[in-house]
């Protein structure tokens, strides 16, 4: 694991296109704290406690950012492993550690996206343990730093209804669970709130800059938008944004369709753990595979939001996943590599072979994702009928 991990570090992160995202992240920091005036550069994406791992880039203030900041990844990663182990098991905590460092291998040390996903998971284990007041609290904190987290809110609170033995479709919010989500909004508000106090010209970039990014490359979407190029209607690569993308005919119409998938499948989600069909823990994991997969940006980071709750729902080594795992680490950074991307201007277009394995690894995590949900209504969990019958009964 540790070998993994300085692989990763050594031989990646310090090679010439393995920390673009770093210098971003440098740069970001620099320019908020260190900017004339200070306190007003705010990142062009991401919410301000993002800032938070960004300034990881200064401290100690040394030059080589990369390795400071590799180094505090490690010491989360091996955060993460031991508080699984703790908490779960020592197997779970083993397929954690393999999933992320054949999936996120050119990743898991340049991105932020380990702490999000730890705020996510400690969200999971807090509510578990009916602690809510501490679940919505982290929910907030991982939403200001990566907005994502905000679709699992709802899951928190159907899972407090349980607790409370209430029916959500029966019963007016309970006090307990208004004040839990009262907490959240305040706590995003109010860090938004600062945003805009800050720079009131850019405070609104997290929402502004995704709804304008086109689709990107290794998206689910992105691998209809290829298909309907071998059907004949025009597509092209895409450079914009910090990313690779693919653009044609449709991708307005997908580019929509994605964000209805998004909201229409969270909320098939909440359905399902509110009749019962789903337990807590996953519905957070389908939830979060939901996200992923219907998401018109799929970079390969994203499967560090996911790959902690799967080794903890399922608890075994899965061929399907490690597929998927090994798949989108030989997309980024290798196959971005071998099809020649990394340059600064989009090519005419992408070799067949680049989108047919992004099309490969996308259909094993929509299939992976269809499964989970066979596999959960299967499973032999601790669930409670919310339909109005059974609470009548009782």
């Amino acid at each position: 694991m540790i070998g993994g991990l300085l692989a990763s570090l050594v031989f990646y992160m310090h090679s010439g296109s393995g920390h673009g995202d770093l210098q971003l992240y440098h740069g970001y920091a620099q320019a908020f704290w260190l900017g004339s005036p200070p306190f007003t550069s705010l990142p062009a994406e991401y919410p301000l406690l993002s800032m938070i791992p960004f300034t990881l880039t200064l401290l100690p203030p040394i030059p080589d950012y990369i390795t400071v900041f590799g180094l505090w990844m490690v010491l989360l990663f091996l955060a993460g492993y031991l508080a699984i182990r703790r908490r779960e098991s020592p197997k779970a905590a083993a397929i954690f550690a393999v999933y992320l460092l054949l999936g996120c291998f050119a990743t898991v040390l340049g991105r932020f996206d380990l702490l999000p996903a730890a705020v996510t998971l400690v969200a999971y284990w807090a509510a578990r343990e009916r602690r809510f007041t501490l679940a919505y609290a982290m929910l907030a904190i991982g939403t200001l730093l990566k907005l994502y987290p905000l679709f699992v809110l709802p899951v928190v609170m159907l899972e407090q209804y349980r607790a409370l033995g209430l029916n959500p479709l029966r019963t007016a919010p309970p006090r307990e669970l208004l004040k839990g989500v009262a907490l959240f909004t305040a706590a995003v508000v109010a860090v938004f709130g600062i945003s805009a106090l800050l720079n009131p010209d850019e405070w609104l970039g997290p929402f502004t800059y995704n709804s304008q990014r086109p689709i990107q490359v290794e998206s689910v979407p992105a691998t209809i938008l290829w298909f309907s190029g071998l059907l004949g209607m025009p597509t092209a690569p895409d450079k914009s944004f910090h990313s690779w993308n693919l653009v044609g005919q449709i991708d307005g119409l997908l580019g929509a369709f994605s964000e209805l998938a998004l909201i229409g499948g969270c909320l098939w989600v909440y359905w399902q753990q509110l009749i019962g069909r789903l337990s807590f823990g996953r519905a957070m994991t389908l939830c979060l595979l939901v996200i992923v997969c219907t998401n018109k940006v799929f970079s390969p980071q994203y499967l560090m939001w996911v790959l902690p709750m799967v080794a903890i729902t399922e608890q075994e080594f899965d061929p399907v996943w490690l597929a998927i795992c090994g798949l989108t680490t030989l997309i980024f950074p290798y196959g971005y590599q071998w099809a020649w991307t990394p340059g600064p201007v989009a090519p005419a277009s992408y070799p067949i072979w680049f989108p047919a394995l992004i099309a490969l690894r996308n259909v094993l995590m929509t299939a992976a994702l269809v499964r989970f949900f066979r596999r959960s209504r299967a499973a032999d969990v601790e669930t409670v009928d919310l339909t109005p019958s059974a609470t009548s009964a009782a």
